[in-house]
């Protein structure tokens, strides 16, 4: 028996590019009862009341005040937990039970997003239950920022954000293995080292951990990168295999598409790390895209645009590459002065690159990595160019 929950979590962007905490409390808000409050309001909550550790946009702390402070008819909790196992099944049992969805944080102490949904073999009996196991999350990541430059627009219920591009996609779906291998990583150094952090659900969380689960079998050894087309073939075979071709919202995306080229990434983080992401596209435009592991073939994630206005993956030619680096002048970090790129000197990636940073925090926004003498750039999937990536942000 499989069991999927998801409650209705209406998607918004973030305004700013650390606003993740503000957006995710005005996507959970209205599951209290509470109307649609504006994301500088809830910012400078957020932030005024992050009181046990500087150095944060939106600390832990911070936002579970707010979220207790803006509403009266739920009480959330701060569970910093000492294993994912632990922080995972609070999560489920907050959606199951408190019909709200919690805010997670991920990629270490980078980013909040929402978990709106779960998939799990039983429906959890009470929070300390460990006698199921959980096979996938349905979350609302408020990354890409509002488009700038100009004021950010105003959030209503049915507006453009999770509509495409640069409004980000409101479907998206995570494999257990890549929630727990890439999301759910915990925190790596300061008040809350070595803990994984969610705001949930005020019930006791597991004291014990799951029996010993088997370890299941990978399609593939590792020891070669899978082609193109196997990669597309084992995308398919996913989204039946999870489940998500059966639901209502991802079929209506995935009707009558075609499978599109697949994009290679590296992992600039991890040695040896690669996943391709699959395309599937209706009269040209993407509707839907799935992230298969490139070495060992497993599902990772993916994302469904059921009525697009843009598309679920930006992606780059070679010529616009060339055009957003070349005889420009990039400013160098640090006022190390400006760099201009001189046409037929550099060299530019075949394959896409990526790693949770302040400039890109969802795998399907990666880079092109330009070599120019002892410099790199990075030309994300919208256009942006960036001369460094930084990972200092925490709940940006």
């Amino acid at each position: 028996m499989t069991v999927h929950e998801d409650l209705a979590t209406q998607y918004h962007q973030q305004d700013t590019n650390y606003y993740c905490g503000a957006a995710a409390a005005q996507m959970v808000l209205p599951q209290c009862g509470v109307g649609l409050l504006g994301q500088a309001g809830l910012y400078n909550d957020n932030h005024s009341h992050s009181t046990a550790e500087s150095g944060w946009a939106t600390a832990p702390d911070g936002l579970t005040w707010t979220m207790n402070n803006r509403q009266s008819s739920k009480y959330f909790v701060l569970d910093a937990l000492s294993t994912e196992d632990a922080i995972s099944r609070m999560i489920a049992w907050t959606i199951h039970h408190y019909q709200v969805s919690p805010i997670a944080m991920v990629f270490g102490s980078a980013h909040w997003i929402v978990v709106r949904g779960f998939t799990a073999s039983a429906t959890p009996s009470s929070s300390g239950d460990v006698g199921y196991t959980l096979s996938g999350f349905d979350i609302n990541n408020p990354w890409p920022p509002t488009p700038t430059p100009g004021s950010p627009p105003p959030h209503a219920g049915g507006d453009v954000c999770g509509s495409g591009g640069n409004r980000g996609v409101a479907d998206e779906h995570i494999s257990s293995t890549t929630w727990r291998t890439d999301y759910m990583t915990g925190i790596s150094g300061g008040h809350w080292s070595g803990k994984f952090v969610a705001v949930c659900d005020p019930a006791p969380p597991p004291t014990r951990r799951p029996e010993q689960q088997k370890a299941h079998r990978r399609p593939f050894d590792g020891e070669q990168l899978i082609e193109a087309a196997q990669a597309a073939e084992l995308s398919h075979r996913a989204l039946e295999e999870v489940g998500l071709a059966k639901r209502d919202t991802w079929r209506k995306a995935l009707d009558g598409t075609e499978l599109g080229e697949p994009l290679l990434v590296q992992r600039l983080d991890r040695n040896d790390s690669f996943y391709w992401i699959v395309p599937r596209s209706r009269n040209g435009v993407t509707t839907a895209v799935v992230n298969i592991d490139a070495r060992y073939g497993e599902y990772m994630q993916a994302r469904a645009l059921t009525e697009p206005e843009g598309t679920a993956l930006l992606t780059l030619d070679r010529e616009e590459v060339d055009g957003y680096v070349f005889d420009r002048l990039h400013e160098l970090p640090e006022r190390a002065g400006e760099l201009r790129v001189r046409p037929g000197l550099a060299c530019i990636s075949d394959h896409w690159v990526w790693r949770p940073c302040d400039q890109s925090l969802s795998p399907y926004y990666p880079f092109k990595m330009v070599s120019y003498g002892g410099n790199r750039l990075y030309v994300r999937s919208d256009g942006q160019v960036f001369t460094s990536l930084t990972t200092t942000g925490r709940g940006i």
